[in-house]
């Protein structure tokens, strides 16, 4: 039953590697065991619940830790094969839960209930079909925007601000140095700076 590669990647996908793990080997060996159990698969030989013990015994061997859920399936599902085998001599779990298993897969990926659920999003995808246009217009818009102001001199207003300055600082000094008798000297440099600034104000 079943395809040994496939089985080893599916759990070793469930498990996770901690530090030093080696999840090659652990696949080649729980690929192995489960060639082992398909020659011989009978609850005296080889039973499922000894394949399931095993393969996950060889994850502390190789460092790969399975989920809690996961363990506590693997403690029902030989629970459940041991009953059996007491209940009812030469119970094969795997035969038995072949045709569940199928009827689940049927149900869940059956076309009928893809395209239920599919009417059930459908709402949704006719208001995001709606709205896509504005939502294009809207993102142009936007990068249209940004376009242009990367284009923009970001230091363009700064010449002015750096001669307001300069002019406030050179007045300043001037003043300082002459008196305010001299105020020939240095109004005109507050006059430039006052004009600059109301500039850079409107």
């Amino acid at each position: 039953m079943g395809d040994a590669e496939n089985a080893a990647r599916y759990l070793s996908a469930a498990a996770e590697p901690g530090r030093g793990g080696d999840p090659a080997g652990f696949r080649r060996d729980v690929a192995e065991i489960s060639t082992r159990w398909r020659r011989n698969s009978d609850f005296d030989s080889f039973s499922l619940g000894q394949l399931i013990l095993e393969s996950v015994s060889r994850g502390a061997q190789y460092r790969m830790f399975f989920p809690v859920e996961m363990v506590l399936m693997v403690k029902a599902l030989v629970t459940f094969e041991g009953v059996g085998q007491m209940l009812l001599p030469g119970f094969n779990v795997a035969e038995v839960s072949k045709k569940h298993v199928r009827s689940v897969f049927v149900q869940q990926f059956s076309p009928v209930r893809l395209a239920q659920e599919g009417l059930r999003g459908a709402p949704d995808l006719v208001d995001a079909l709606v709205k896509m246009p504005l939502l294009i217009t809207e993102g142009l818009r936007v990068i249209e925007k940004t376009a242009k102001r990367s284009n923009e001199n970001p230091l363009a207003g700064l010449r002015g601000t750096l001669i307001a300055g300069f002019s406030l600082v050179a007045g300043a000094i001037i003043m300082g140095f002459v008196g305010p008798q001299a105020w020939m000297l240095y109004v005109p440099f507050f006059v430039i700076a006052l004009i600059l600034a109301v500039r850079k104000g409107e």
